[in-house]
């Protein structure tokens, strides 16, 4: 298939490659290829990896553009790494973690609401969905003979499959300059059912890394704390884009899409999470994959204000039957708490695990609901005692 178009001059890019319009030039710069594993896999960590990203990239940049340096090239992949030279070091030390009042969202609901991209299977035309005779019945051929199966079915499976090679591998007219599509995990692909991360079920999305205007404009931030700000949307957009194309993104993709480790990865969205007040979905906030408490702790604090199932929903981009499902889990570990059960009977009880359990149990001990507020809380519930 990559001969038969290449002899008739289509071009197409990898997943995980950032699409760059760079002086007239189309550049595809791969974030994520196997062979940047391959320092981690022998044990090293993420910088041995993406100091690979960095030659690779650097090498294709050049020949673009010979009189590039390194700045240039972190500037349109790892801009952190230039802001954070002059100081300060640390992610903490520029990051916000005080929660704004409910509905109180800078802004950041009308842009997220705002947010409707365009997903790779909508970009196909029929130059995408169309296949050379020939190698169409030299396919069909393979796979009836392989399969067992019928010329017809055959044909149509090779047809599908060509469908979805070109929606994973895009041409660079479709795709706008700053864009990148990667394979996330589907939104229905529940580790309970496919735990294996290698054997989830997966689905192509297109993620804006940066909108029109924004690398120009990243020059001209004048502290770090401006582009930590910046890189903080920038990780949002991404998650809500993909989200909205029924895919999530791991905090292992989105180190690779922004080249900044998981561990700040998961600093800037909790960060985003608490001061907006909004649930950022990822696997871990969407399919419960992970520890993470962070969207357990908003929901249930917005329930403790008085926020009703369908507001919390609104304000945290949750579906009702999910917000209904944390509060009702963490209304019965109370009940639970309230008669001294312990926390392995409460998992078999309410059929959940015994990590999920304590860390119920230790958001209980965080709000400081002692057994007075305890008891009070669940009588207003109509909880007779």
């Amino acid at each position: 298939m990559d001969e038969a178009e290449r002899a008739i001059g289509i071009a197409r890019l990898a997943p995980w490659s950032l699409y760059l319009n760079h002086q007239g030039k189309h550049l595809a710069l791969p974030l994520l290829r196997p062979d940047y594993l391959q320092p981690m896999l022998r044990g090293g960590d993420f910088s041995a990896g993406r100091e690979r990203v960095r030659q690779a990239c650097i090498a294709i940049l050049q020949e673009a553009d010979p009189e590039a340096t390194e700045e240039d090239l972190l500037a349109r992949i790892d801009p952190w790494a230039l802001a954070r030279r002059r100081g300060p070091h640390r992610y903490v030390d520029c990051l916000q973690t005080e929660s704004r009042p409910p509905g109180d969202g800078g802004g950041w609901r009308t842009w997220i609401d705002a947010l409707k991209p365009k997903g790779p299977i909508a970009r196909l035309n029929t130059l995408d969905l169309s296949i050379p005779e020939p190698l169409l019945d030299e396919l069909t051929h393979f796979v009836s003979t392989e399969a067992g199966l019928g010329r017809i079915i055959s044909r149509r499976l090779v047809e599908e499959t060509v469908t979805l090679r070109n929606a994973c591998c895009p041409r660079p007219s479709q795709l706008q300059s700053g864009e990148m599509l990667v394979l996330a995990t589907h939104v229905k692909a529940h580790p309970s059912v496919e735990l294996a991360a290698r054997f989830r079920r997966s689905t192509p999305v297109v993620l804006s890394v940066w909108k029109p205007g924004e690398l120009g404009a990243n020059h001209s931030l004048s502290n770090a704390a401006a582009q930590l700000e910046q890189l903080k949307r920038r990780l949002v957009r991404v998650c809500f884009e993909a989200y909205r194309q029924n895919g999530l993104l791991s905090q292992m993709d989105l180190q690779w899409i922004f080249q900044i480790s998981s561990a700040r990865v998961s600093e800037l969205l909790r960060s985003a999470q608490r001061e907006q007040n909004v649930i950022v979905p990822t696997p871990g906030t969407i399919l419960d994959a992970g520890r993470s408490m962070t969207h357990k702790d908003i929901i249930v604090g917005l329930h403790l204000q008085g926020y009703s199932v369908r507001e919390i929903s609104r304000m945290t981009y949750h579906s009702p039957i999910a917000v209904d499902n944390y509060i009702g889990t963490f209304e019965s570990v109370l009940v639970l708490k309230l008669y001294d059960m312990p926390p392995f009977l409460m998992a078999r009880l309410l059929r959940r695990g015994v990590s999920l359990i304590e860390e119920h149990l230790n958001l209980i001990e965080r709000l400081n609901i002692d057994e007075r507020d305890l008891k009070e809380y669940l009588l207003k519930r109509g909880v007779s005692l």
